[in-house]
C-alpha cells in the first residue's frame, strides 16, 4: 500500500513572513507576489488574509489590530498563538528569504494537484485520448507560466538603464533581432525586438508567406524560431524552404522525378543548410490563443524561443465573443499581451480586403481587414505589393519580380518604403538590388498609377 504523500509546505518560513510583516507594516511591499493561498496553514492563511485587509484600508496590523480583525471576520485565533506567531522573528529583515521558501512549496503543490487531476482525465468514461493530452498540457502550461511582474522606477533609475543600453548599442550589443533583409532592418532600427508585434499584411499570391519563411530562415540561424502554419501542412513549407534554400525551381522539386540528378543534388545541399537552422514549425488549422499559448511554451521549454511566426490571423478560431470583429480584437490584444510576458517577439501576417484589388498601386493600412484592433496591438504594420500579382497590373518587363514592403505604422521609429526582390520559382525574397523601377506617365484617359 502506498504511503500517504505529504504536501511540501514550510510552516516556519509562513510564521517568519507573518511574524515579519506584524512587526514591520512596510515589510509588505517587500512580498508583492504572496498570496493568502501560498500558506498551507490555515490559520497562517487567515491571518495573511487579516494583514492584507489592513493593509488596503491604511491600517496597521500589529497583533492586536490583526487579531481585532479577525474576530471581526468571524475567524477568530487566540491571542496568545498570535502573540508568539508575532514574535517568532527578531526583525523582517528575511521576509524575502522566506516568501521565496513558501511561494516554492506552494507552487509544488500545485504540482501535485496537476498531477492529480491530469490522472483523473484518463478515467473520464467516453474521452478521446488526444483531447485529455491536450488538456494535460494546458494545466502543465498555465502551471509553468509566471507572469512577470515589473516595480515602478524613478527617472534617476530608468536614466541609469537607458545609458547602458546606450552604451552597450555602441558596442555592436543591440537588442534588435536582425530579419535579414537589409532595408527593413535598417528601417525597424536593426530589426525585430522581444515583447513587439510586427504585422504584414497583403493580398494572396503577393508573396507574404514567401516573405515570412525568408525572415524565418534568416533569423533562425543564429535565434530560436516558431513558425505556426494554419494555411499550409509541413511539407509544403519544407518544399519552399528547400527551393529558396537550394535556390532551385519549386516545380522540380514538386515533379521529384527519379531522373532528375540536379534536382536531388539541390535537396542534398538544401536539406544541409536547412538542417542547422533552430526552427521549429507546426500546421494545425484554426488555432486558439490558448493553442498559440500552449505551442510557444513547449517549443520555449524544449529549444527556448525568440521569434514567433502566425500565418495568419484571420484564420484563427473564435474567443467566444458575439461578433467575429470583437473576436479578431480580443485575438490581436491576446498575441501582444504574450509577445510582453514570454519576452519573444511576433510577427503576425493578416490577409488584406478585396478592395485592395481595386486599387492600383501599394495597398493602405485601411485594407487590412480589422485594421482598427491590428493598429492598437501592433508595435509596426508592414504592407506587401507585388505589381506583377495584382490583377490591375500591365506587367512590364522593368517590374517582373519587384516587390515593396511599406512600413504603414511604427511606433517607435519611421514609415518608408523597401524595394525587393521576389523571386517566384525559388520562392525566395530579399532586397532589390537593381535601379527602383518608376511607372510610366499615364495617358490623361487612363487608369493611373496610385504610388
Amino acid at each position: 500500500m502506498r504511503e500517504a504523500r505529504q504536501f511540501p509546505s514550510s510552516p516556519e518560513s509562513e510564521a517568519g513572513i507573518l511574524s515579519g510583516l506584524m512587526l514591520d507594516s512596510e515589510a509588505i511591499n517587500r512580498v508583492p507576489d504572496l498570496v493568502a493561498e501560498a500558506f498551507h496553514n490555515e490559520t497562517h492563511a487567515a491571518i495573511f488574509r487579516a494583514i492584507q485587509s489592513l493593509a488596503v484600508v491604511g491600517q496597521p496590523f500589529d497583533a492586536v489590530s490583526v487579531y481585532t480583525e479577525l474576530k471581526n471576520t468571524g475567524c477568530p485565533v487566540d491571542l496568545i498563538e498570535l502573540n508568539e506567531i508575532a514574535q517568532y522573528v527578531p526583525s523582517a529583515a528575511s521576509i524575502r528569504r522566506h516568501a521565496s521558501v513558501v511561494m516554492d512549496a506552494y507552487r509544488l503543490r500545485q504540482l501535485m494537484e496537476a498531477g492529480s487531476e491530469i490522472a483523473d482525465l484518463a478515467l473520464v468514461p467516453g474521452s478521446k485520448a488526444a483531447e485529455q493530452i491536450d488538456k494535460a498540457q494546458m494545466m502543465l502550461a498555465k502551471l509553468a507560466t509566471v507572469k512577470a511582474k515589473r516595480d515602478p522606477k524613478h527617472i534617476h533609475e530608468s536614466l541609469s538603464d537607458y545609458l547602458q543600453l546606450l552604451q552597450d548599442m555602441s558596442e555592436g550589443k543591440n537588442p534588435a533581432i536582425p530579419t535579414g533583409i537589409g532595408g527593413l532592418d535598417s528601417i525597424l532600427n536593426g530589426g525585430l525586438r522581444k515583447g513587439e508585434v510586427f504585422v504584414l499584411g497583403a493580398r494572396p499570391k503577393h508573396g507574404k508567406t514567401a516573405l515570412s519563411l525568408t525572415m524565418a530562415r534568416n533569423i533562425a540561424r543564429r535565434y530560436n524560431v516558431l513558425f505556426l502554419s494554419q494555411e499550409m501542412p509541413i511539407n509544403q513549407l519544407m518544399h519552399r524552404h528547400t527551393a529558396a534554400s537550394g535556390p532551385f525551381d519549386l516545380a522540380r522539386i514538386l515533379a521529384a522525378k527519379a531522373s532528375d540528378t540536379e534536382m536531388w543534388t539541390a535537396v542534398t545541399e538544401a536539406a544541409r543548410k536547412l538542417g542547422d537552422l533552430h526552427l521549429t514549425h507546426d500546421d494545425q488549422c484554426a488555432l486558439t490563443l490558448m493553442d498559440i499559448r500552449r505551442k510557444t511554451l513547449q517549443v520555449r521549454r524544449a529549444h527556448g524561443l525568440d521569434v514567433l511566426f502566425i500565418d495568419f490571423l484571420q484564420l484563427m478560431n473564435g474567443a467566444g465573443e458575439e461578433n467575429r470583429n470583437r473576436e479578431l480584437d480580443v485575438i490581436v490584444n491576446g498575441i501582444k499581451s504574450m509577445a510582453m510576458d514570454l519576452d519573444i517577439a511576433v510577427v503576425l501576417l493578416s490577409q488584406m480586403s478585396r478592395k485592395a484589388d481595386e486599387h492600383y498601386g501599394r495597398p493602405t493600412m485601411t485594407h487590412l481587414r480589422d485594421s482598427g484592433a491590428i493598429e492598437a496591438a501592433a508595435d509596426q504594420i508592414a504592407v506587401l505589393f507585388t505589381d506583377w500579382a495584382h490583377p490591375l497590373s500591365k506587367r512590364t518587363q522593368e517590374f517582373q519580380g519587384y516587390s515593396e514592403l511599406e512600413i504603414v505604422a511604427h511606433r517607435n521609429g519611421p514609415q518608408g518604403v523597401i524595394p525587393l526582390e521576389f523571386v517566384g520559382k525559388y520562392q525566395q525574397m530579399g532586397d532589390w538590388m537593381g535601379p527602383t523601377p518608376v511607372h510610366k506617365k499615364p495617358e490623361a484617359t487612363g487608369r493611373g498609377a496610385n504610388f
